[in-house]
C-alpha cells in the first residue's frame, strides 16, 4: 500500500516505530517525527498533521499501540492456550520488554513524558489498555471485579518492571 493512501490514524501507526527509533537520539520531537516520515517516505507536513493535536504523548501512545497490535499477531490466544496462566502473562510481558530492547533511551524519555501531570490520564488509559490486551490474549473472560483487579495489578507490575528494565545496564538484562 502506498503511504500516501493511508488515513491519518494509519499513518500514525506506520510512523510510530520509526519515531521511537529516532527518539533514542532526538527525544519525542518534531525532529524524530521528520526522520520517521523521511524513512517511511511520507510527506513531512502530512506526518505532522497526523500528530498535530497531541504531540509527544500522541507519538508515544501510537508506539505503544503498535507494540500491542504486533503482540496480538505474534502471540495469539491459540499459541498461549497450552501454557499455564502465569506463564501466559509472563510471556506477554517478556514480549513487550523484548519489543523495546535497544530503545531504552526512547523508553526512558517516554516514561518521563507520561509521568507529567498533564499526561497522567492518558498514560493511565494507555497502560490500562495494554494490560487489558495482555489479559485478553491470556484468555481472561472475567466480567466481575476480577476483570478490574487483574488489569490494575498487571499494569502496576508491568510499569514497575519497565522502570527497572530501563535502568538495567547488565548484560542480557
Amino acid at each position: 500500500m502506498d503511504v500516501a493512501d493511508l488515513t491519518l490514524d494509519e499513518l500514525r501507526l506506520a510512523l510510530a516505530p520509526g519515531i521511537a527509533q529516532a527518539a533514542v537520539f532526538d527525544g519525542w520531537s518534531a525532529d524524530a517525527l521528520d526522520m520517521a516520515a523521511d524513512q517511511l517516505g511520507a510527506d513531512r507536513d502530512v506526518a505532522r498533521l497526523a500528530f498535530k493535536d497531541d504531540g509527544a504523548m500522541g507519538m508515544i501512545c501510537a508506539w505503544i499501540e503498535t507494540i500491542d497490535r504486533q503482540m496480538t499477531l505474534d502471540l495469539p490466544p491459540e499459541t498461549l492456550a497450552a501454557m499455564k496462566i502465569r506463564e501466559r502473562i509472563r510471556s506477554l510481558v517478556q514480549y513487550r520488554l523484548d519489543a523495546v530492547a535497544g530503545q531504552e533511551e526512547a523508553l526512558r524519555r517516554a516514561l518521563a513524558i507520561m509521568a507529567m501531570p498533564q499526561n497522567a490520564p492518558r498514560a493511565l488509559k494507555t497502560g490500562w489498555n495494554s494490560a487489558d490486551v495482555m489479559w485478553r490474549l491470556a484468555g481472561d473472560t472475567a466480567t466481575d471485579y476480577n476483570h478490574y483487579t487483574k488489569r490494575t495489578i498487571l499494569a502496576g507490575i508491568y510499569s514497575a518492571t519497565l522502570a527497572v528494565f530501563v535502568e538495567d545496564t547488565s548484560e542480557d538484562k
